[in-house]
């Protein structure tokens, strides 16, 4: 079938390959001179290899007030020789390559520490800082900032331009009716209010070469009497009116509820695409939509229904740079998915300041794990692989993929580990295409598989490899530790109605779980999240105790929090933060807030218990007492997230001898 996703498609003076493109997404690979680095750089090439048609560089803040910490930078040392040595190395592919400017206003602290820039003065609730309110002058130096930059753009070869002028920074701050309170010529009025986002474009247009491309990202936002779809499509028709766009990038969302712009595991695909109905029906100029796509299939859908032009697949290209060249060559089912977790590529972001990926070891060290520099062992060995969860799949594939003669044996009939458990809770099924896509890689290289087999260091001195890679995982600790309570071990956690989430999810009799449930969440990540969403939707009443000092804040990084949060709260659902478990009985538990003695009694005809595990490392101590050496991974070494098992397990498997 031909794919109407590989059908060229022009942009104003560019013609793009294909009509898959990756928006623009910081990555934190530009760090530490906000400049193109060699890391930045290779990671886009890799996706040009892998056939992408339409690259948008992360967001470049073009004025000293808006450079921020994820940004390139405006004038950065190196910029435009950077510039010149990735359209150097993107050209042979015919990817396209274009630069998002962008201002965040009051959505993210400058670097140099002074306050924020917002069309008027006010907090942004997340950074706690009052922004300024810039005057006229201001706003000039702001233009000549978006020209200078659309300038090095050009010097440096690249191939268009984008205007951000959505998702709650600065252009969407004068946009807002919301937050814009001026009463000078850009406030008040919807054609006030868009007054700075047609002066910015007017001026760029005005200095892009005739071969460049130009275009706008626009989102609404998404709250009561915000700036919405309707308004998006007037903006949207000013701006083809006058001849200033070549293309409109929509998307959703702004900075109080970053889940709406990069949709977690719990939203559909195409779940954007209702919000740009508006803007797309009376489009006269290509129009490119984003939301949780990730197989080429999908954007041949949208845009056959003629809902848009080009499709962004940025997360999807994050979890395989090689959907395009692989979909072509007909073996779509050896594109690795993305499984929408969040936790690597925002959620890096977050915490180490840096993308990485849950799935894909290689995203920031292209140039030293990419796929395609998995060389051959010099000689091949005999590898035996305990375990068949993530860590051991992925073990098992990287070391096949060496040339090496695998054994994988796992003691369950069936493989996934963990994830097996975790795909059954609500809304996290997507979970298992990373499973799935494992199996099918480790038959397909000829992995001997054994299943329902469990291991000993006596089987092991039998099949006498040559290495061994120690992936058993790990269980539920259902003693009551808890990690704000240390030396705590609460009275009655033996009685019968009181579970693990692994014991909620693999329930096959039926049971009844009362009309109350005590969930108790030491980890504050989504294992026990699910455990009550799944309560809830079973019409249980659920408390959700936990010694966090907020509900699930290691999901917050990944954007997941909030929406399982409105969901919970659709049911008969309560949380206390800061709290502990104290005692159960058959009938209630007691608890105690951290600062206070004064117990807390919660009627609980079931509690479920989440701790961090206990790893499952038996195998590797015995084999270490008899000198066999062993190579120990994933939950087994210690229990945390999947991505750490991954990455682990290929890192092991490509450092064998």
């Amino acid at each position: 079938m031909a794919h109407r996703a590989f059908a060229e498609l022009k942009v104003g003076p560019v013609t793009l390959p294909n009509r898959i493109v990756r928006t623009a997404h910081a990555t934190g690979f530009s760090r530490p001179t906000h400049s193109m680095t060699d890391r930045l750089i290779a990671y886009h090439v890799a996706r040009a290899r892998g056939g992408v048609g339409l690259s948008i560089l992360e967001a470049l803040a073009p004025h000293p007030s808006g450079r921020v910490d994820y940004c390139l930078h405006g004038g950065a040392p190196g910029l435009v020789e950077g510039y010149r040595k990735l359209m150097d190395a993107v050209r042979p592919h015919g990817m396209r390559v274009f630069q998002q400017l962008h201002h965040a206003g009051y959505a993210a602290p400058p670097v140099d520490g002074s306050p924020p820039w917002s069309a008027s003065d006010g907090v942004f609730a997340p950074l706690g800082q009052v922004a300024v309110a810039i005057n006229r002058r201001q706003i000039a130096s702001l233009i000549e900032s978006y020209v200078a930059s659309t300038r090095d753009a050009a010097a440096g070869g690249l191939d268009g331009i984008e205007v951000h002028c959505g998702h709650d920074y600065l252009i969407q701050q004068f946009l807002s009716p919301l937050i814009n309170r001026r009463e000078d010529e850009y406030g008040g009025s919807f054609e006030n209010r868009c007054r700075l986002a047609l002066e910015i474009v007017t001026a760029v247009r005005a200095a892009l070469p005739a071969h460049m491309a130009l275009g706008v990202r626009l989102s609404s936002e998404m709250l009561p009497g915000g700036f919405g779809p309707d308004d998006v499509a007037g903006l949207a028709a000013m701006l083809q009116d006058r001849g200033l766009v070549d293309y409109l990038n929509l998307s959703i969302g702004q900075n109080l509820a970053t889940d709406q712009i990069i949709g977690p595991m719990n939203e559909p695909v195409g779940y954007q695409l209702a919000h740009s109905a508006p803007t797309s029906a009376a489009r006269r100029v290509p129009l490119l939509v984003t939301g949780r796509f990730r197989t080429i299939e999908e954007a041949d859908q949208v845009i056959s229904r003629g809902e848009a032009d080009m499709v962004g697949m940025t997360r999807a290209h994050i979890a395989d740079p090689d959907i395009v060249r692989l979909t072509k060559a007909g073996e779509e089912d050896r594109i690795r998915p993305c499984i929408a977790c969040n936790h690597g590529c925002v959620g890096g972001l977050a915490l180490q300041r840096q993308i990485g990926c849950a799935v894909n070891v290689a995203v920031g060290q292209e140039d030293q794990l990419a796929e395609d520099l998995i060389a051959p062992a010099p000689e091949a060995r005999t590898v035996l692989v305990v375990g068949g969860g993530p860590a051991g799949l992925e073990a098992a594939r990287v070391a096949a993929l060496r040339g090496h003669r695998v054994i994988l044996a796992e003691a369950n009939s069936r493989l996934g580990g963990a994830v097996e458990i975790a795909r059954r809770a609500p809304r996290r099924a997507a979970l298992g295409d990373i499973v799935e896509w494992l199996t099918r890689e480790v038959y397909r290289l000829g992995v001997d598989l054994r299943l329902s087999t469990y291991v000993e260091a006596e089987d092991v001195a039998t099949i006498a490899p040559d290495h061994v890679i120690v992936a058993t995982g790990s269980s539920p600790r259902m003693d009551g530790a808890q990690g704000f309570a240390p030396g705590l071990r609460p009275s009655g956690v033996d009685l019968p109605h009181v579970i693990s989430s692994h014991d909620l999810f693999l329930d096959n009799t039926n049971r009844a779980w009362g009309s109350r449930a005590l969930v108790v969440d030491d980890t504050g990540h989504y294992e026990a999240v699910a455990a009550a969403e799944f309560l809830i939707e079973q019409g249980v009443a659920v408390t959700f105790a936990t010694g966090h000092i907020s509900f699930a804040p290691r999901l917050e990084p990944s954007v997941s929090a909030a929406p399982a949060l409105a969901r919970l709260a659709k049911g008969d659902f309560t949380v206390l933060t800061r709290a502990r478990l104290n005692a159960i009985t058959p009938e209630r538990a007691t608890l105690a807030y951290h600062y206070s003695d004064q117990p807390i009694e919660v009627p609980a005809d079931t509690v479920i218990l989440v701790s961090h595990n206990r790893p499952h490392r038996e195998l590797h101590d015995q084999l270490e007492e008899r000198g066999i050496p062993a190579t120990l991974v994933g939950d087994a070494l210690s229990p945390r997230y999947l991505q750490s098992a991954i990455r682990e397990a290929h890192l092991a498997a490509r450092a064998i001898a």
